[in-house]
């Protein structure tokens, strides 16, 4: 019997993709508090609710630099695959806040529809303006900068759906200056709630899929297994699990039925199939090689 294994580690952005994102980070900060003060002094819920998204866009930009470093420090006796799920537990927590705040936004909507309160077109423009240039400008930045790195995709992710939310409230605050329209004020804030809970409902289902173990989208385990017992001395592949350790690496463990008797010949063909699973994207393999038919329950 062989067993094999593949660990090579790729500890997440370098150390110039976690300065960008430090730096994106503190961008945001500032527009996030320009907006809060921005939309009680003009008395627009529509920015507020961009505001509560722009947060979410703060929280994510932060800990996608606090990740960076975690995924980076190495594999200890007491976490032997690392801290790169901490990236989902996270995720899980960001999203469980936003879905909480697009609540008292909806509320809040909801008892201003009438259109009595009054709303400063002007203002909701020009900050609105701002935020679609900060956010813009910062997404384009850090995805061409880093955009093969999955932690930074994410906030870039954040990133344009908030320029989104800031186009509609620009929208919104056109139509109040122009129209003397302030009913459109908390429409324009649904709006933005609901890309809010759109993007809330993304990060939590991805991140739960990674906690659970899901198999990784994109993954085919059929095509996996048929282009490993296509190995002329592979006759069998079971017990095939796959799961995202955090970000973009993937994990498979398997046992593979081998027709020799050879250590040998064994460790070729499972060197063989770890080389073909890397070409793939699977770089942490784990495979037993077996000369028996696997008398185990559920081969």
């Amino acid at each position: 019997m062989a067993h094999t294994h593949d660990h090579p580690h790729d500890h997440g952005p370098a150390t110039g993709a976690r300065r960008d994102l430090a730096v994106a980070a503190g961008a945001n900060t500032v527009l996030l508090v320009v907006q809060i003060v921005g939309a009680v002094a003009f008395g627009s819920l529509a920015l507020l609710a961009d505001s509560v998204h722009q947060a979410s866009d703060v929280i994510s930009l932060f800990l996608a630099v606090g990740i960076a470093g975690l995924v980076a420090r190495p594999s200890s006796a007491s976490y032997t695959f690392g801290l790169r799920r901490a990236d989902a537990l996270g995720g899980l927590a960001h999203a469980v806040l936003l879905s909480g705040g697009a609540v008292l936004i909806v509320f809040e909507a909801i008892r201003r529809i009438d259109g009595e309160h009054h709303v400063d077109g002007l203002g909701v423009v020009i900050l609105a303006a701002v935020g679609l240039a900060v956010n813009g400008f910062s997404a384009r930045w850090l995805h061409a900068g880093h955009g093969h790195s999955l932690n930074v995709e994410g906030a870039v992710l954040h990133l344009v759906a908030d320029a989104l939310g800031s186009l509609v409230v620009l929208v919104g605050g056109a139509v109040v200056l122009f129209a003397d329209a302030d009913w459109v004020d908390p429409v324009a804030s649904v709006v933005v709630t609901a890309l809010i809970v759109w993007s809330a409902w993304r990060l939590g289902r991805t991140s739960l899929r990674v906690l659970l173990d899901g198999v990784p989208p994109g993954v085919d385990l059929d095509k996996l297994h048929a282009m490993m017992v296509a190995d002329p001395l592979v006759s069998d592949v079971h017990h095939l699990h796959v799961r995202a350790l955090g970000g973009d690496t993937l994990s498979l463990t398997g046992h593979v039925q081998v027709d020799t008797d050879q250590l040998h010949d064994a460790q070729q063909v499972t060197r063989r199939l770890t080389d073909a699973l890397a070409q793939e994207g699977i770089a942490h393999v784990t495979l037993q090689a077996e000369c028996h038919p696997c008398d185990e329950p559920d081969c």
